[in-house]
């Protein structure tokens, strides 16, 4: 089975939504994602398209449906008790 790199998809989210306009990101022809400023500055022709949708696709390869508002919550509800459990663990050592 292939291990999914989280790591890596989460940083690309984090870039893409960086670099949207509204919700758009400019793709040039080779699926780069481009600022506004970038693709004036290097006269390059760019295609808008929806990041979260972009985002979605990525998470859905890695069969986790963002979209669905319960699998965030309860992701955020995941990840706030592992710093709790962590933060008890750093606590206990003292």
């Amino acid at each position: 089975m292939l291990n999914p790199d989280w790591s890596k998809v989460i940083n690309n989210s984090i870039e893409i939504l960086q670099k949207s306009d509204n919700g758009i990101v400019l793709l040039d022809m080779y699926n780069t994602i481009l600022t506004p400023e970038e693709a004036a500055f290097n006269k390059v022709t760019v295609t808008p398209y929806n990041a979260l949708k972009f985002i979605q696709q990525q998470f859905s390869a890695l069969g986790f449906d963002i979209y669905k508002k319960e699998n965030r919550i309860k992701m955020i509800a995941l990840l706030e008790e592992i710093d709790r459990q962590m933060n008890e663990k750093r606590i206990a050592k003292l």
